[in-house]
């Protein structure tokens, strides 16, 4: 047991049960995953999306030590269940696997900065634009596209607040202009979703060595994997997969990090 001492130099006190379950609740999403993996576009976005989902909330149950957000996570967890098992159409499932990984994203920036009310600001701004795209009757590729744009919006503001320190300001300033050049170039709502997401990928990458320098080798066989996948992607279909699935490969990391060093 750790002496009483050393906890409050940690500044929490380890909760090994949390701790336990959370890491059993990945590993129960790594399985489903596997599970449901498929080699047609939408069935793929469906299982990448729903593990992004789940992801998203053992990290975001990791960081709410005190408990203040234990109800909104649940409530967003409970949603997300009750609709998924109500919706058999592949449109509906994407949608609501989209808003999820939306949702948790929003729910994880009002955590970081919570007692910043410019920043909680901020992001009601994200959701407002964010929620107008979930319209009845919007083509859910819309949807997507506001989707990957909030998530960006989101994981940055989450960054550059992590890295107080400035060291990953290249980095950033790298992945904003790729973001612009990626506006620009889209030709469409998917081409969006796509730079969105592959933008957010980077970002949390960032997150991810700045919680655990030893993940380089983790995050170089990811962005090789990239490469190779998207120089075969044939679809734009194939390749909004592609961004989805990294994106839950690094949240994946994100998460077991964060469990490992939060509780």
């Amino acid at each position: 047991a750790m002496h009483p001492m050393q906890s409050k130099a940690l500044g929490y006190r380890p909760d090994p049960a949390k701790k336990r379950e959370l890491q059993e609740e990945l590993l129960d999403i790594a399985q489903a995953r596997k599970a449901n993996e498929s080699d047609e576009p939408i069935p793929t976005m469906i299982n990448e999306l729903t593990s992004l989902f789940r992801t998203l909330s053992v990290t975001a149950r990791a960081l709410d030590r005190e408990g203040k957000f234990r109800d909104e996570i649940q409530a967003e967890l409970t949603r997300f269940n009750g609709t998924d098992a109500v919706r058999s159409d592949e449109g509906g499932k994407i949608m609501n696997a989209m808003s999820g990984v939306y949702q948790m994203y929003a729910l994880l920036a009002k955590m970081k900065f919570l007692g910043q009310p410019e920043k909680q600001e901020e992001i009601q701004e994200i959701n407002d634009i964010t929620v107008k795209s979930f319209r009845p009757g919007a083509p859910a590729v819309d949807a997507a596209a506001a989707i990957a744009d909030a998530c960006y919006n989101l994981t940055s503001m989450i960054m550059q607040e992590i890295d107080s320190e400035n060291r990953f300001d290249a980095a950033f300033t790298h992945i904003e202009r790729q973001y612009e050049q990626g506006v620009q170039v889209a030709k469409k709502e998917e081409d969006h979703y796509i730079n969105g997401m592959f933008r957010t990928f980077e970002i949390s990458q960032l997150w991810a060595l700045s919680l655990n320098p030893e993940r380089e080798d983790d995050v170089s066989k990811m962005n090789q994997g990239v490469s190779d996948e998207s120089a075969e992607a044939e679809t734009v279909g194939t390749q909004m997969g592609i961004a989805t699935r990294y994106l839950f490969f690094i949240s994946y990391v994100i998460a077991e990090d964060t469990v490992e060093l939060t509780l």
